[in-house]
């Protein structure tokens, strides 16, 4: 039982990988699957804008919650927003060179040769800033995701044209950096791509799920009633999603 444990514990220790995109080193913190006679679900999490790798695994920590998964906790570079300057990601598809999104090629390009990984169960969440680059990995990467999960975010007008992609949205009634409403529009939208109908059943509590749903491409919906922030129980809720779904 000790050795066991010991394994375990092991196969948990981050790896920080680094990638070349445009000649620059890019980096991210990998948690790597406890399960290595199989292929297993890949997850990036996206931290929100000024934040880190290593803050986004030690605050949302899905590497514990899906310890069969290996996650990945990519690193942003410096972006200027909201008056200041800070690690981030681009907003829109051409910002930047869409360095972020090679990034998301390459390092997605890396895990895979070198980790077990099911393609048809890659999923994508962030955080605020994190989340809209979420919101534009659907919208230019979707044939690669399963499903995605952006908290406190917003979308961008090329989400309009996004591929029908399984996407759980939170968001706060009282977050003074995106309005709500911004939330409801991302929403709206998912629901167009998604074909989803307008009636609403529980997921969970204090979750809504939109039906009918067309090729299990579900749009849930969870409000809270606090402000820009990653909610206790919002790891869970998300890893609970995308158990529920993989590409066909």
């Amino acid at each position: 039982m000790l050795a066991l444990l010991f394994a375990v514990s092991l196969a948990r220790t981050p790896i920080d990988l680094a990638v070349k995109v445009d000649a620059i080193e890019r980096r991210a913190v990998v948690y790597p699957s406890t399960v290595t006679n199989k292929s297993e679900p890949l997850v990036f999490v996206f931290h929100g804008f000024t934040g880190f790798a290593k803050q986004a695994a030690f605050s949302y920590r899905v590497h514990d919650v899906w310890p069969e998964a290996t996650v990945v906790y990519p690193q942003g570079l410096e972006v200027s927003m909201l008056g200041t300057k800070g690690p981030g990601w681009q907003f829109a598809a051409g910002q930047q060179g869409d360095r972020d999104l090679k990034f998301y090629d390459a390092l997605l390009s890396k895990v895979e040769h070198e980790y077990k990984v099911d393609s048809k169960r890659v999923y994508s969440c962030g955080m605020s800033n994190g989340a809209i680059f979420t919101y534009l990995l659907i919208a230019k990467r979707g044939d690669t995701l399963a499903a995605a999960a952006p908290v406190a975010g917003f979308a961008m007008p090329a989400f309009a044209s996004a591929p029908a992609t399984p996407i759980l949205i939170t968001h706060g009634t009282k977050d003074p950096l995106v309005p709500f409403r911004a939330a409801e529009r991302g929403r709206d939208t998912a629901l167009k791509n998604n074909g989803a109908g307008a009636t609403t059943k529980e997921w969970a509590p204090g979750y809504l799920t939109y039906t009918p749903v067309r090729n299990h491409n579900d749009v849930v919906w969870h409000v809270h009633e606090g402000g820009h922030t990653w909610p206790a129980g919002t790891t869970e809720a998300i890893v609970r999603f995308f158990k529920e779904h993989a590409r066909p």
